[in-house]
């Protein structure tokens, strides 16, 4: 618990392990699954997805269908501070964390979003994520802690990157759900 250097290596091989078409089917299997469940946001954040991350763009590109605003994140070039976010359109372009972002695009802050699409490394079904040790999302979203409602974090992953309980800290952030290729695990069903 206490090496998450090492618990985000092998969690990232159970990731890589899984295949190609594998990915694809379970990047439909979430936009299904999402859609519904992402029904009242009308501005949704989500995330490019980075080597063998879950893929949100089908699930994204069904929210366009149905007239939702997509957004992904553009990261400040001065450290430490929280992400925007811009509408999805081209071009791309790597920002600094070399990371594909919109080049144009009034920028949203995180607050104003319905919803967020949260990448990640691994996590348990409380809601409690390990991220890829940045802190990006964490501080990007810490005043969801104290918030109620908006936005809503979801996190993207693979089945196998369910842990019985995640390493956390003060600063992290809870989500409020995870969505898997299998199943919605949402932190209210989690017993105290």
């Amino acid at each position: 618990m206490n090496d998450k250097h090492g618990l985000r290596r092998s969690l990232r091989e159970c990731r890589r392990a899984v295949g190609a078409r594998a990915r694809a089917v379970s990047a439909q299997h979430v936009a299904r699954r999402g859609l519904p469940l992402l029904r009242r946001a009308h501005h949704v954040g989500i995330y490019w997805p980075v080597g063998s991350e879950l893929d949100p763009r089908p699930l994204a590109r069904a929210l366009m269908r149905v007239h939702r605003a997509v957004y992904l994140p553009v990261a400040d070039h001065r450290p430490g501070r929280p992400l925007a976010f811009v509408p999805w359109r081209p071009p791309l372009a790597p920002g600094p964390l070399h990371v594909p972002e919109p080049r144009w695009g009034r920028r949203m802050r995180a607050r104003r979003l319905d919803a967020v699409l949260v990448p990640l490394v691994g996590f348990d079904a409380r809601g409690w994520r390990l991220g890829q040790g940045g802190g990006h999302y964490d501080r990007t979203f810490g005043f969801v802690r104290k918030a109620r409602g908006r936005p809503v974090l979801i996190g993207l992953a693979y089945e196998c990157q369910r842990l019985t309980q995640a390493p956390r800290e003060g600063h992290d952030v809870r989500l409020h759900a995870v969505l898997t290729e299998r199943r919605l695990y949402r932190a209210q069903d989690a017993v105290a």
